[in-house]
């Protein structure tokens, strides 16, 4: 989990890689940003960094669940985190931006809003954080981007993250960032995209604040609805087409019999 305060407020970005997840459930979430919180932090915001996955095999796709011992890990992590950056020192913030739509289409993988990079740079301690327009990434590709930007690279820490958007499954229900595009060209682009954020940097000033929202979505449990509904009639169509067939039969050989 990478934790980075802004006054009184903390983002909290958080990954399993190199193991696997998908998303993080509501409950979960909560109980972190309330962890990290104790600690006298004021506003705090999690993101998952959704990068990480093993696609759909096997029976779990990944979810972190209440009471899951990846749940607990989550909200450990979070207070340990809120913890170290309540007695942090402070500076001055300087932030950079830089964005690219990339060659990339949706059947590859990468969403219209492409990669976007941004560098907080406090007291020379560059952070930077990748954020690319996809859902999920294969296992491996964070690790290879991270390694080019940190042990190699030119900032302190980093993360990258993908925006879990579903547009580009509109063809495939798997279709992750790396999956369809080479990685190195992807580690190019963002390598490069984080030196034009660099060059970008600027004193800013930074808060948080949370606002709640009645929103309706299109959630995991209509999706499932639909989906059983679906294998349903799936099963269902075999016996139906039989029933069908059997039927179209009997009344060719009657007209036959009797035309």
């Amino acid at each position: 989990m990478l934790g980075q305060a802004f006054d009184d407020d903390g983002l909290l970005v958080a990954t399993y890689a190199p193991g696997f997840a998908d998303d993080i459930e509501y409950g979960v979430g909560l109980s972190a940003t309330a962890e990290a919180r104790t600690s006298g932090l004021d506003d705090v915001l999690l993101v998952d960094a959704h990068n990480s996955n093993d696609g759909l095999e096997g029976p779990d796709l990944g979810h972190v669940t209440p009471g899951s011992k990846r749940g607990f890990d989550m909200i450990e992590a979070a207070g340990g985190v809120g913890r170290r950056l309540s007695t942090a020192t402070s500076d001055a913030l300087a932030l950079g931006v830089a964005w690219d739509e990339t060659p990339w289409t949706v059947t590859e993988g990468i969403g219209p809003l492409g990669v976007r990079v941004a560098i907080a740079d406090v007291d020379d301690q560059e952070t930077a954080y990748v954020l690319v327009d996809g859902n999920n990434m294969e296992p491996g590709l964070r690790g290879q981007l991270l390694e080019s930007l940190v042990a190699e690279g030119p900032v302190d820490a980093a993360e990258v993250l993908t925006t879990d958007t579903h547009v580009v499954n509109t063809v495939e229900a798997d279709n992750q960032v790396g999956a369809a595009i080479p990685w190195d060209q992807l580690e190019e682009l963002v390598c490069d995209l984080v030196d034009e954020a660099r060059d970008d940097r600027e004193p800013v000033e930074a808060g948080a604040a949370t606002e709640r929202a009645t929103v309706t979505v299109f959630g995991n449990d209509r999706t499932e609805a639909l989906a059983s509904h679906a294998n349903a009639v799936v099963a269902m169509g075999g016996a139906f087409a039989v029933s069908v067939i059997l039927a179209a039969v009997a009344v060719s050989v009657l007209i036959f019999l009797f035309a």
